[in-house]
């Protein structure tokens, strides 16, 4: 069985010059960002430092509700959105996943960007385009299925809201 953190965590574009507060998802104690950065990165050229910062971020602390609803399997869209990209527009870029909650587990399966591992690299690029970039698909196959204990999962979701409680409560004293 795959066990399961959401840690709140500070968020820092340095380039940028911001921070703000995330929420991270960690898969057997690997952030699922890391994740997602090894599959993508596997068989193609590195053309990034190797701490350069990653095209995904956790969910913004502020955006807590959604989060927690997309953790329940209650999504917007037609699969639950995990990762959003560093614009914190999921329809830019994001990491989705299939969430079924059974008696006693949680499956995420079929984990990966609908752009990235689709006919164009972003929905702003038409087939036509991808194909004369000689856009390849990336292969998310290798990530997950994820597989959680319900108990463990429900307790690691409620250690994190009990957690951004506290924290908004700090907020606003």
């Amino acid at each position: 069985m795959d066990t399961i953190k959401f840690v709140i965590e500070d968020y820092i574009d340095a380039e940028a010059g911001f921070r703000c507060p995330v929420i991270n998802i960690y898969i057997n104690d690997h952030n699922l960002i890391d994740l997602v950065r090894q599959i993508e990165t596997r068989g193609r050229v590195q053309e990034q430092e190797e701490n350069a910062r990653w095209p995904y971020i956790g969910f913004e602390k502020p955006n807590f509700r959604r989060f927690y609803d997309e953790m329940l399997g209650m999504k917007i869209y037609p699969r639950s959105v995990l990762l959003t990209c560093t614009c914190t527009y999921e329809l830019c870029n994001c990491i989705m996943a299939d969430i079924v909650f059974g008696a006693d587990t949680v499956t995420w399966s079929d984990l990966k960007s609908p752009w990235l591992g689709g006919k164009t690299p972003s929905p702003w690029v038409d087939e036509d385009d991808a194909q004369e970039l000689e856009w390849q698909p990336i292969d998310y196959s290798r990530l997950g299925p994820f597989s959680f204990d319900r108990a463990q999962y429900l307790a690691a979701l409620e250690k994190m809201t009990q957690e951004w409680h506290l924290q908004n409560k700090d907020a606003g004293a």
